[in-house]
C-alpha cells in the first residue's frame, strides 16, 4: 500500500481534468438491446402422440419436453437507421447475436421513423393517474417521486411517518443530457389542466401517500419541454458535423430559411407556398433578439435545466405599449382545398378526401416569441438554427467545388432574400443524417401542454373546485359532477381495503 499511494498521487496530479463534460462520453456505456431470437426447429409444432414416436418422446433428440427452450418464440431486435460497416465483423457478446444480426431499416420503415406523429404513437403505453387511460408515453408527462429537503435528521423519521416527498417532472430531457432520476413515478396527460386537476383530486397520493405537488410544477414542465427542443437541435448539430459527404444533397436540406416572397405568400393566403414539398415538418418564426435597453447587449443563449434567472432591471423598465400575443401554433395546408369542398365560415367538411386529414398535409407554424418567451432560450434556439444552416452551407459549397457545378443565378425578379422563418424537413433521406423527427415531436408537445389538440374542454375553474373540495373535506367530492366532463374521474375509495364493501373475502 505505501508503494501504490505515491504513484497514484503522481498520476492524479499529472492527469488532465476536462473543462466541459462531453455528453457523448456515456455512449460506450449505453446498454444495447440484447437479442434472444434464434431460428426454431424444423418442426415448430411437434406431435405428442405415442404412435408418431418409435421410442419414448423423452429419448428423442430435440424433443419439446427436455429442450423446451428451443421452441420458445422471441422477437428480434428492431432495425436501425444506420449500421456501421464493421457491425458484421465485431465480436459477438453472446450466442444469440450470431442468429439475430443487425438489420438496417428499409425505405418504408425509415419514412415511418421520420414522421414525428407516428413516432409519438409508437412510444410505450402508460396509464394516466387522473383519467386511468392507456396512452402512448409521448402524450403523457412523467412525474417522479423525490425526497424533499428537510432540516430534521433521518433518525427522527419512521416507515409510518417518512419524510415529505415531491412530485417533479422526470425524464423530459434527452437521455444523452440527463437520465431519469426517480424509479418510482406516475404519468399524467400532457395538458396543464390535467395537471391542475391531478393536484385538486389528490390522485397522485396513490404513488406515495406522503407526496405533494409544488406550486411551480407547471412552470418547471414548460421550461423542460422547451429545453428538450434545444437538446434535440443540439443533437442534430452534432450529427451534421460527422455526416458522410455522400449524404450532402442540395435538394434535401434539413433546415432552410423561407424567402421573403414565400413568407409574404404564406401570410396572405394561409397556405404553404408551392415551393414547399410534402416533406416539410414545421415552420418556426424566430426574429433576431433586441438589445437590452440598459446594458445595450443582446441576450446570450442558455441551455440549463435550472429556471432562468430573473433580471431585476426588467421590472423597473416601463414599456410604452404591449403588443398582442401571437398564437403559439397554427396549422397550414400544403395544398389548397378544391372549390367544391369549400364551405363558408366552416372547417373541413366530413366528406373531404382523407389526404387533407393526413398529418403531412398540414404543416404547423410556431411563433418563436410565444413558443420561447424567455430571451435566453430563444437566443439559444436562434443560435442552433443558424449553426445548422452554416454547417449545411459549408457542406454544399464543398460538394459544389468537388463536382465543379456552376452556381445557379436567379433571374425571375422574386424577392429571394431570407426571412425570419425557418423551415424544417423530415423524410426518409434526412433520417440517415439526423433525427429531425425528434425535434418535431418535442415542438408539438409544447402546444399540446398548453391545451392544443385536446377535444374535450373542461368547464369551470380549478380554484372553485379546490374551495368546494376543502368545504366538503374531500370525502364525497366528485370532479366529474363539478366540471361536467366525463374524461376525469375521482374515485371515492382508492384502496380495496379502505371500505368494507371493497374488502377481499377469503
Amino acid at each position: 500500500m505505501p508503494r501504490i499511494l505515491p504513484r497514484l498521487l503522481k498520476k492524479l496530479k499529472n492527469s488532465h481534468i476536462p473543462e466541459t463534460f462531453d455528453c457523448f462520453s456515456l455512449d460506450k456505456h449505453r446498454f444495447r438491446g440484447k437479442s434472444l431470437w434464434k431460428p426454431l426447429p424444423p418442426n415448430p409444432f411437434p406431435s405428442f402422440k405415442p404412435s408418431d414416436h418409435g421410442q419414448s418422446i423423452l429419448l428423442t433428440p430435440g424433443n419439446p419436453i427436455t429442450s423446451s427452450r428451443d421452441y420458445v418464440r422471441r422477437k428480434s431486435l428492431p432495425p436501425r437507421v444506420y449500421i456501421p460497416e464493421n457491425a458484421q465483423k465485431r465480436k459477438k457478446k453472446n450466442a444469440y447475436e450470431v442468429y439475430d444480426k443487425p438489420r438496417r431499416m428499409t425505405d418504408g420503415e425509415r419514412d415511418w421513423w421520420a414522421s414525428p406523429y407516428l413516432r409519438m404513437l409508437s412510444t410505450p403505453l402508460r396509464k394516466c393517474l387522473q383519467t386511468q387511460q392507456l396512452l402512448p408515453s409521448a402524450f403523457l408527462i412523467r412525474l417522479g417521486v423525490f425526497q424533499a429537503p428537510s432540516s430534521q435528521p433521518l433518525r427522527l423519521f419512521s416507515p409510518s411517518s417518512p419524510p415529505e416527498a415531491l412530485l417533479l417532472p422526470d425524464g423530459l430531457e434527452h437521455s444523452k443530457f440527463k437520465g431519469r432520476r426517480s424509479g418510482k413515478a406516475g404519468y399524467v396527460l400532457c395538458w396543464k389542466d390535467a395537471v391542475e386537476h391531478l393536484r385538486v383530486s389528490g390522485a397522485y397520493k396513490r404513488i406515495a401517500f406522503n407526496s405533494r405537488i409544488p406550486s411551480v410544477l407547471l412552470d418547471q414542465i414548460r421550461h423542460l419541454l422547451r429545453l428538450r427542443v434545444l437538446q434535440e437541435l443540439q443533437l442534430v448539430t452534432d450529427a451534421l458535423r460527422f455526416r458522410p459527404r455522400t449524404l450532402v444533397i442540395k435538394d434535401r436540406p434539413l433546415v432552410r430559411r423561407l424567402t421573403r416572397a414565400e413568407w409574404h405568400e404564406l401570410k396572405a393566403t394561409g397556405i404553404m407556398p408551392a415551393t414547399i414539398t410534402e416533406h416539410a415538418m414545421a415552420v418556426i418564426v424566430v426574429p433576431p433578439l433586441n438589445r437590452h435597453p440598459v446594458t445595450k447587449e443582446r441576450p446570450k443563449g442558455i441551455m440549463s435545466s435550472l429556471p432562468p434567472p430573473e433580471d431585476p432591471e426588467d421590472s423597473n423598465l416601463s414599456r410604452k405599449f404591449e403588443r398582442p400575443s401571437l398564437p403559439l401554433c397554427t396549422l397550414h395546408l400544403i395544398h389548397p382545398i378544391p372549390e367544391t369542398h369549400k364551405i363558408e365560415n366552416k372547417g373541413l367538411p366530413e366528406d373531404i378526401s382523407f389526404s387533407y386529414h393526413h398529418a403531412r398535409s398540414r404543416v404547423p407554424l410556431y411563433n418563436g416569441v410565444t413558443l420561447f418567451p424567455d430571451p435566453t432560450q430563444r437566443a439559444a434556439l436562434l443560435d442552433l438554427l443558424r449553426s445548422i444552416l452554416a454547417i449545411e452551407r459549408k457542406a454544399r459549397a464543398r460538394n459544389q467545388r468537388r463536382t465543379m457545378a456552376p452556381k445557379e443565378e436567379d433571374s425571375t425578379g422574386v424577392d429571394n432574400r431570407a426571412s425570419h422563418a425557418f423551415l424544417l424537413y423530415s423524410d426518409a433521406h434526412t433520417a440517415l443524417t439526423a433525427d429531425m423527427a425528434g425535434v418535431g415531436l418535442a415542438l408539438w408537445r409544447i402546444p399540446m401542454f398548453e391545451g392544443m389538440g385536446w377535444e374535450s374542454k373542461l368547464q369551470g375553474d380549478v380554484e372553485g373546485v379546490a374551495r368546494e373540495a376543502s368545504e366538503k373535506g374531500g370525502s364525497e367530492f366528485n370532479v366529474e359532477d363539478s366540471f361536467g366532463s366525463p374524461w376525469v374521474k375521482r374515485y371515492k375509495y382508492r384502496s380495496m381495503f379502505g371500505d368494507e364493501r371493497y374488502r377481499v373475502r377469503v
